[in-house]
């Protein structure tokens, strides 16, 4: 996992990834401190100083799936995320500890107010197939 910032990025390393399984990433960034933390599959990472007291502006390009290689483009084909994705979500906020392991054990939680996966509005290039969430039942 190496969240990017700007033009800077961290690496965070031994995660317990197994394949084929459901998974739930979240990465929160503090413009103000610096720090970033990753949580995976809930459990929280230590947090790390990457940049502070940098915003981000200018046009918004939120790309899924896709290494690029300049904003919004220098896309390669053998750089692409293979697998399945839901549930995508982001705020203009740091969240909470608590917020995360509501979203996490799937209760009530806030949707992303700047990317909401429930309304998102996308474009599909090549192949992709949209499914609703799948309950899971116990």
């Amino acid at each position: 996992m190496e969240p990017h910032i700007k033009d800077k990025k961290i690496e965070y390393r031994g995660m317990d990834y197994k394949p084929n399984m459901w998974h739930s990433f979240f990465t929160t960034w503090d413009s103000g401190s610096g720090l970033v933390q990753v949580w995976f599959d809930g459990q929280p990472s230590i947090k790390k100083f990457i940049t502070s007291g940098v915003s981000i502006s200018g046009p918004v390009i939120i790309i899924l799936g896709q290494e690029q290689d300049s904003h919004g483009g220098g896309f390669d084909a053998r750089q692409c995320f293979v697998g399945m994705m839901s549930d995508v979500h982001m705020w203009d906020y740091t969240l909470p500890s608590c917020e995360i392991q509501n979203y996490v054990d799937d209760r009530n939680y806030t949707p992303g107010n700047v990317l909401n996966w429930k309304a998102l509005d996308f474009q599909i290039i090549d192949k992709v197939l949209i499914e609703n969430k799948i309950a899971v039942c116990y």
